[in-house]
């Protein structure tokens, strides 16, 4: 197909909107699938993972395509749950348009709202798509206000429901003055019932002039009293929702289909294709910016990467310019390697389907490459590099131990794998503890990262809470001496520095200052010193934890002609810091996060006593329509499970991200039982 003939979208929306029974109706409608993928008694065709069985929710992204009205429609089924967020934020970087479900029985939630906001930074047309209009508190007006209210002033509805709830068995088409009635699943076209004829003007005319303000012509006719239908408003539309001046409503429900085969036309009669949208943007440093065209060297990025144990590895790639063959090599533009596209595949439904090109906005599946990852540029010709993925920081780590020696063995590379198919997911060796920390989205996520390299590694953990990096710091300026002196037959060892020490206010760091006079050290020793001094540093005093912000300047000293030497002088240097530190006011730090934390109104309460327990402070409050924002300093040692415990304060309707502020210091009162566990520690180490 050409270009112009082909759409990407990702569907987005919060846990229990109905995303997957959306998008096996969508498969169903479109001939993909030749019966529904869900049942009245549950099950689901796309979410067949174990996990997803086992939640009834969707955990790993879902690639499908199919055809439509002469249209190619390439789209991501991704979770709603917070906890699988990146498998929503890597398709919707890279494919064309967002389209959000929402439940119109419960309307716009803190998920929600999050979603609406990743679509928004990544600049992406966005359509809505109230489902559930056949269950019993469907409310299409006051959904319509809450997305008003709550997300944008922007949203205009294309579609209204013919009735709601249990009433619901129609829908009808703002632009193309049409309705649709559905009975079992047939569906009949017809004129638009009179009862609701003022209703359809109504949001008619509203569509019209937002469309007409921004056209001169057309807002010229409408002031005229012109009455202007679809052959009219339909380019402006058009353009109007490519540059998010508009982002159309659409309504319908999604299991029993209705309303679905009215999502397809507006998706391929008013999203925007790829080449007719910005190209998308170079990586930081890169000159050039692309021009579209399927005659334009070939660009391809990889978005998501699934493990098939049967397969290997598949990574589903966009295609941003040009035109792909089978069996074209491309460069990896962030790491310079080749890589050859064999055999690329097409998901329609459970098949795979081989085909021989692609051409700009085509997505396709590509076996076994060599050296790629998520967020990976490739391209022909002069490689390009486009703006990796952007994934959120992990809110929720655990110190992970295998259970058994066998266990061992295989943790590292099963573990490797999982972080090579999820962005979020992090692991790394914490080199002050020697322990193993796995990092992820919240503790749900980790539990299903458990449940995977069990099941398909063989892999078995046991997890707690990882140390804290608590570092130790001085508040008085002091002297002190360092002297080492051994004398063992023949030439002796001998080194002797005075140090003063004080805060580096400000800083974390370490500054040495040379202010020997006179040679009384010789030079070539004074680097020795601060050597000897940065070692003792690295356990401090308190309970054997680095110290941080520490001016440390040697101002005297003496040595020996034969038997001073590198050795001795970093000994002194050593002595010298500890007796330092011991006179110096020695304090505990521990490290500081900020929390931003978002629900609605009825739990900020709860929210913030809950933070106040955790020696949080609250540092302000912000809303954001129906949501509010708390922003609070919270001490790391406090947060551990917070994603659970907020997720239970709130019902599962707020959300929170952190990052590291600073180091503070610790209160006085919990310092004795934060040392007393360093020195356990230290005695099992």
């Amino acid at each position: 197909m050409t270009p112009d003939k082909i759409r990407s979208f990702t569907l987005i929306g919060a846990s229990g909107s109905g995303k997957t029974a959306l998008a096996e109706a969508l498969l169903y409608r479109a001939g993909v699938c030749h019966q529904l993928g869900r049942s009245a008694s549950g099950g689901s065709y796309l979410d067949s993972e174990p996990e997803e069985e086992k939640r009834s929710a969707t955990v790993l992204a879902k690639v499908q395509s199919l055809i439509w009205d002469k249209h190619r429609l390439h789209f991501a089924d991704t979770p709603g749950f917070a906890d699988f967020i990146g498998n929503a934020i890597a398709p919707l970087s890279v494919l064309d348009a967002a389209v959000i479900v929402i439940d119109a029985s419960s309307g716009v939630n803190v998920a929600t709202k999050q979603l609406y906001d990743l679509a928004m930074q990544a600049n992406k047309p966005i359509l809505f798509f109230l489902n559930k209009m056949d269950r019993e508190r469907a409310d299409f007006a006051g959904t319509l206000a809450s997305i008003r209210k709550n997300l944008s002033k922007r949203a205009f509805a294309v579609t209204l429901p013919v009735g709601q709830g249990a009433e619901f068995n129609g829908v009808i088409d703002i632009v193309d003055s049409r309705y649709l009635s559905y009975e079992s699943d047939k569906i009949a076209e017809g004129p638009i019932p009179a009862d609701l004829q003022d209703e359809y003007e109504l949001a008619h005319q509203e569509l019209v002039e937002e469309v007409a303000a921004g056209d001169e012509a057309l807002f010229e006719k409408v002031a005229n009293g012109e009455t202007l239908r679809k052959d009219d408003i339909l380019p402006q539309l058009r353009d109007c929702i490519r540059r998010g001046e508009i982002q159309p409503v659409v309504v319908g429900s999604a299991f029993p289909p209705k309303g679905t085969t009215m999502l397809l036309d507006t998706l391929v009669h008013l999203l925007p294709p790829a080449c007719a949208l910005p190209p998308p943007p170079p990586a930081e440093g890169e000159p050039e910016t692309l021009v579209l065209g399927a005659d334009s060297p070939a660009v391809a990025q990889v978005f998501k990467i699934s493990s098939d144990p049967g397969v290997g590895d598949i990574f589903f790639l966009k295609v941003v310019n040009g035109s792909i063959q089978s069996g074209d090599d491309l460069v990896n533009a962030h790491t310079g390697d080749k890589e050859r596209v064999g055999h690329p595949i097409r998901i329609e439904g459970r098949e795979k389907k081989d085909i021989t090109d692609a051409t700009v906005g085509d997505v396709i599946a590509v076996p076994k490459l060599k050296a790629s990852n998520i967020g990976d540029t490739l391209a022909a010709g002069k490689p390009v590099k486009l703006a990796p993925l952007r994934m959120p920081n992990a809110v929720h780590s655990v110190a992970v131990t295998p259970k058994s020696r066998k266990d061992q063995d295989k943790m590292g590379p099963a573990v490797n794998k999982l972080c090579f198919t999820d962005p979020t997911l992090h692991y790394h060796i914490d080199s002050e503890f020697n322990e193993t920390i796995l990092s992820g989205m919240g503790e749900v996520h980790l539990e299903f990262v458990a449940g995977r390299l069990k099941e398909r590694y063989g892999v078995e953990l046991d997890w707690g809470a990882p140390h804290i990096r608590y570092r130790e710091t001085i508040t008085r300026k002091v002297e002190a001496q360092g002297r080492h002196k051994k004398q063992s037959g023949g030439h002796g060892q001998f080194g002797d520095c005075w140090i003063r020490v004080e805060p580096l206010v400000g800083s974390d760091g370490f500054e040495f200052v040379d202010e020997i006079k006179g040679g009384v050290i010789p030079t070539k020793w004074v680097p020795s010193v601060e050597a000897g001094v940065k070692k003792a540093m690295e356990k401090g005093a308190l309970g054997g934890y680095p110290v941080v912000g520490v001016k440390c300047a040697v101002f005297d000293g003496s040595y020996h002609s034969v038997d001073s030497s590198d050795m001795a002088f970093q000994i002194a240097g050593s002595l010298a810091f500890k007796k330092a530190e011991e006179k110096a006011g020695a304090i505990l730090l521990e490290p500081i996060m900020h929390v931003e934390v978002t629900a609605s109104e009825e739990y900020v309460g709860p929210i913030t006593n809950d933070l106040n327990q955790r020696r949080g402070r609250v540092s302000g409050m912000d809303q954001e329509g129906d949501l509010h924002v708390v922003r609070a300093d919270v001490p790391l040692s406090e947060l551990f499970r917070y994603s659970t415990d907020l997720r239970s304060l709130t019902q599962g309707a707020g959300s929170f991200k952190m990052e590291f502020a600073q180091y503070e210091q610790v209160p006085s009162h919990l310092v004795e039982q934060i040392v007393k566990a360093a020195q356990s520690d230290g005695d099992k180490t």
